[in-house]
């Protein structure tokens, strides 16, 4: 990245008449602050925006604690939708929390106001100090987010914003598919099934469903199972029914809320004839036996690895992405499970 004394060196200039040049300053002329801003585009000079936004302070003799804010985008509507989703509330309050540490701010900045252009909600982000942002995890069917992206520091939360590819904060899916296994294993289930679908599994590149598959095969001890791969994103109950009076597995792995009532009402009763395994739990629902992420840890961590962006000037989307992924988990024994009588995989009966 070149500094604004390499910039100065090139142009013959000092640092200080560059930097004037840079702020279109009057104290110089317009000749020099044309050629001094076209050198810098020339050699793919950019300023850090916070040391800026912090000199212009002290020159203005503002005694006010200088913070730069992040901004927690969210697209859904209405303007507070996400509020309601204990996951996007969490991962907000945990970056809120981990900005705050650091001198920084970060609000919540809903994306989706009618009739504003990709270029009036870049203005407005910028103009409010916006130096990075934090994507929610996107709906399926939502329209690509457009932004004048070279301006910002950004990471996504999860895998769903496609494009443009960026710097990604995750829960780590194998390692909660693993960890419920365990658990499952351990009561004595041997008929895992897992309920899963399609484009969610494609949108998480397969970890789960790879990784049930993988540990299906490292216990010989377990019954084989087909997973239930829903081809449509949304749940189908009669589909379900005839998976489940197919494969009869001892316990279902799934992240579906409507899986105990569904259980229920083909005759079946939880968990005595099956047992139901939550591995990812957005809402903290006790009587739900399963892993409850700690979304307020992906958000502190998305967070400091924005702020760390922020520092070192490195804005728009990344030659080469990274994906950190966050083993923030809480097992919550419910009542949706129990521990099996020692007799060997059994097939489910039904009524």
């Amino acid at each position: 990245m070149v500094t604004q004394q390499q910039l100065a060196r090139a142009v013959g200039l000092s640092q200080t008449a560059v930097s004037m040049a840079l702020r279109n300053s009057s104290a110089v002329s317009r000749a020099t602050v044309r050629r001094v801003q076209a050198a810098a585009r020339r050699l793919g000079y950019r300023p850090n925006p916070l040391i800026s936004a912090l000199m212009a302070q002290r020159l203005s003799g503002s005694s006010s604690r200088f913070r730069a804010k992040l901004a927690f985008l969210t697209p859904f509507s209405p303007r507070e939708a996400w509020r309601h989703s204990s996951y996007a509330a969490g991962c907000f309050a945990g970056a809120q929390a981990a900005a705050r540490a650091r001198g920084y701010l970060c609000e919540a900045i809903w994306t989706a106001e009618p009739g504003r252009s990709r270029d009036r909600l870049s203005q407005i982000l910028w103009t409010q100090n916006v130096q990075g942002l934090i994507i929610e995890p996107l709906q399926v069917d939502q329209p690509p987010l457009t932004l004048d992206w070279s301006r910002f520091a950004a990471v996504s939360l999860d895998y769903s914003l496609a494009d443009p590819e960026l710097h990604r904060v995750v829960d780590d899916h194998a390692f909660g598919i693993e960890r419920v296994l365990e658990e499952v294993s351990r009561l004595g289930y041997r008929r895992p099934g897992l309920v899963i679908r399609a484009v969610q599994d494609v949108r998480t590149h397969h970890s789960r469903l790879g990784v049930f598959l993988v540990q299906r095969r490292l216990h010989p001890e377990w019954t084989e199972v087909a997973p239930l791969v829903l081809p449509s994103d949304q749940w189908d109950t009669q589909r379900f029914v005839e998976w489940l009076r197919r494969e009869r597995p001892d316990v279902i792995l799934t992240e579906e809320t409507q899986v105990p009532a569904t259980v229920q009402a083909a005759g079946l009763r939880v968990p005595r004839d099956v047992g139901i395994a939550f591995f990812h739990k957005e809402e903290p629902v006790r009587h739900l036996s399963g892993l409850q992420v700690d979304s307020r840890e992906v958000g502190a961590t998305a967070a400091s690895i924005l702020m760390r962006l922020v520092e070192m000037n490195d804005r728009g989307p990344p030659t080469v992405p990274t994906t950190t992924l966050v083993k923030a988990f809480t097992w919550n024994p419910g009542t949706t499970l129990c521990r099996r009588p020692a007799s060997g995989a059994r097939r489910t009966n039904f009524p």
